[in-house]
């Protein structure tokens, strides 16, 4: 054997599944890691303290080499993609690591909910780190920008870090007399002066409707009954379940009361993920929710499918193996298959083409773009489990295939060769073009990094990101701020957003 090996001989490695994979640069790898993971429980083939400790050393180095990239990263991570926890994350490797005017840059770009700095805080104590000056001016600049009702809605008493504690860490001089009343409550609770307690009874007053009568009178059918038209968003999806247990949706009164939400213009703007619209679907054909419910749903997610700026015929392949049946996360009844098949599903909608599953062999869908997209997403799901043989399956579709763009959802982790067919493809014709959308983050992968586009994560912001990056750098284009010149992700009231 040689050491002296040729340099592409070393970018080659195994998939978890044996197959050719491909090794990413840090910065590749850091992105697909944080788009495709909420750091929360075991993944099928990474543990969570493995991916955390990937984490950890891809965001410590590239914090220290370029930490402009891993401040880009992190608020393009918030602002697109509509993560929190790892891009709170990246904020705590910048401050620890990184220059403090790049990290202070980041935070004001990451912290956008009440919480995200008690996120950044608990890490940084959880790695054993200082909490530097420059993080507590942060801190302390972060509560004064954050309203009275925001600081008392994320007090996060009983976890590592919770308002009080930063306050008592960050000393913040407050702008106003309402901050100061906010602060003594926060700090002093039932010792503070009597303003103070009077003044946070007021604002508490100010909680969303739904909220204060389910405080007050308990979860009942009355109570529910008074909430829902107080009810939007995802707390009126969410809460689906509850109404339904009470005998509430079979009500023709809370029908036309959902009917009058749902069927709103105003759903498009409520920032819920199809996947999200598919799960609560989903739950209510396991629970029996009224059939008029649920074809409110499926209204509800056609009305709210983002436009795309894509054109031409698209190969879209959806990878259904056993491995894409894992949850995203141990806090959420998603999984990656789930998500990947809205995706594709939205994605053939919008450009029509070919929509195939694939996992010992393929699994075109045989509905048209026109279909339902919960119907498009039944088909893809129907034929899950086995292995990822993603080469055969380009193999089979490219041929038959007369368009110029393919597009692939997947955790990459493949059987055979993906690169070889692909590679073929690409070179009869320099117009055309690869995505692969990668939902999970693993690493290695299937295809080198300058032989396909690539993206990570599951949010339905990515198909408006794929026509802006069909002749650019994703590492470039998200270093580059590139991504600020798009629209920012729905931004749903603090109340109405996914943990994430």
């Amino acid at each position: 054997m040689s050491f002296n090996v040729p340099k592409r001989a070393q970018r080659v490695a195994l998939t978890y599944e044996g197959g050719t994979g491909y090794l990413a640069s840090p910065e590749t790898e850091l992105l697909l890691l944080v788009a495709g993971s909420l750091f929360s429980g075991d993944t099928f083939y990474e543990g969570d303290l493995s991916r955390r400790e990937r984490f950890y050393e891809l965001a410590r180095a590239l914090s220290q080499k370029d930490p402009r990239y891993v401040a880009a990263l992190a608020q393009y991570a918030r602002h697109v993609l509509g993560l929190r926890s790892g891009p709170s994350a990246l904020v705590a490797h910048l401050f620890w690591w990184g220059p403090k005017e790049v990290a202070e840059e980041a935070a004001r770009g990451v912290w956008l909910r009440g919480d995200e700095h008690l996120e950044t805080l608990a890490y940084t104590r959880a790695q054993g780190w200082k909490i530097t000056k420059g993080l507590k001016r942060a801190v302390a600049s972060r509560l004064n920008a954050m309203s009275p009702r925001a600081l008392l809605k994320y007090q996060r008493k009983g976890r590592s870090f919770s308002q009080r504690d930063a306050l008592i860490l960050s000393h913040p001089k407050p702008q106003d007399p309402a901050h100061a009343l906010v602060y003594e409550w926060l700090v002093r609770g039932k010792r503070s002066l009597p303003e103070a307690q009077a003044f946070v009874a007021q604002v508490l007053e100010e909680r969303p409707t739904w909220e204060r009568i389910l405080s007050v009178k308990g979860a009942s059918r009355e109570s529910w009954l008074e909430a829902l038209p107080h009810l939007r968003g995802l707390s009126l999806v969410r809460n689906l379940s509850n109404l339904h247990r009470f005998g509430l949706l079979r009500e023709e009164e809370t029908q036309g009361l959902l009917a009058n939400k749902l069927l709103s213009p105003e759903v498009a703007k409520w920032g819920i993920y199809p996947y999200q619209w598919l799960q609560a679907i989903f739950m209510g054909r396991r629970e029996g929710w009224p059939e008029r419910v649920l074809h409110l749903l499926e209204a509800a997610l056609e009305n709210s499918l983002p436009p795309l700026p894509l054109v031409g015929e698209t190969l879209i392949l959806v990878d259904v193996s056993g491995s894409m049946f894992s949850l995203i996360s141990a806090r959420s009844q998603a999984t990656y298959a789930l998500a990947a098949a809205s995706l594709g599903a939205l994605l053939y909608r919008r450009t029509g083409g070919q929509l195939v599953g694939f996992s010992n062999d393929i699994h075109p869908v045989h509905l048209p773009p026109s279909a339902p997209i919960t119907r498009i997403v039944d088909e893809l799901l129907a034929k899950g489990g086995g292995g990822t043989y993603l080469g055969k399956a380009l193999e089979k579709t490219l041929p038959n295939f007369s368009g110029r763009r393919v597009v692939i959802f997947t955790d990459e982790q493949v059987h055979d060769s993906a690169y070889d067919p692909l590679k073929k493809w690409k070179r009869q014709d320099p117009d055309r073009s690869v995505h692969v959308v990668n939902v999970a983050g693993y690493s290695p992968l299937a295809f080198p990094e300058r032989g396909v586009i690539r993206v990570g994560g599951w949010s339905e912001r990515l198909l408006e990101v794929l026509a802006l990056l069909e002749a650019r750098d994703p590492v470039a284009w998200i270093r580059s701020g590139g991504w600020q010149t798009t629209a920012s992700v729905s931004s749903a009231p603090e109340d109405e957003e996914e943990e994430r």
